[in-house]
């Protein structure tokens, strides 16, 4: 607690649930099935909820815009499976083109946090980290050393940091 309340420490993220929405109808189903506007550019990160019927929460997710036509999703470990299956009903319910995916195992997760977290990060990226050229809450597609990483301007312990995502 104390070493990221007063410099930097690294989380191992990677049971996070990772599922991909893609395809061509990839935004108009999100902007649907999402409570918030997800629908923005390419590189924006929406902390939103889906929500049921009843307005009920049935995700508590973070959406990462990857393209046009595909979407990240980012969910609880234990809500994966839930979360995969809610959303594939979605799809059938409205017939969206869409493919759905599980893409958990096909990366690894770090969440980089606290005050110093962009003084650590600096060093091993080409990215530009400042807060006008990498706002939270944003990705930018970089490496980290000679690894492709997907870099992911978020936070769950109220300082500065990102979630690192590798193949």
């Amino acid at each position: 607690h104390r070493a990221v309340r007063e410099h930097a420490g690294v989380f191992d993220e990677t049971s996070f649930a990772k599922i991909e929405i893609a395809g061509p109808d990839a935004a108009g189903f999100c902007e649907r099935v999402f409570a918030g506007h997800v629908g923005r550019p390419p590189g924006a990160v929406v902390y939103t909820q889906a929500l049921n019927e009843r307005g009920g929460i049935e995700m508590d997710v973070t959406v990462s815009r990857l393209a046009a036509d595909a979407f990240l999703v980012v969910t609880g470990t234990a809500f994966g499976s839930h979360d995969l299956g809610w959303l594939r009903r979605q799809a059938r319910l409205t017939g969206a083109d869409v493919r759905i995916a599980d893409v958990t195992s096909a990366w690894a997760c770090f969440g980089l946090w606290g005050p110093a977290a962009r003084s650590l990060l600096a060093p091993l990226t080409q990215a530009a980290l400042s807060d006008a050229d990498f706002p939270y809450p944003s990705w930018r597609a970089t490496t980290v050393a000679d690894v492709p990483v997907l870099a992911v301007r978020v936070t769950y312990v109220g300082e500065l940091g990102w979630e690192i995502y590798c193949p």
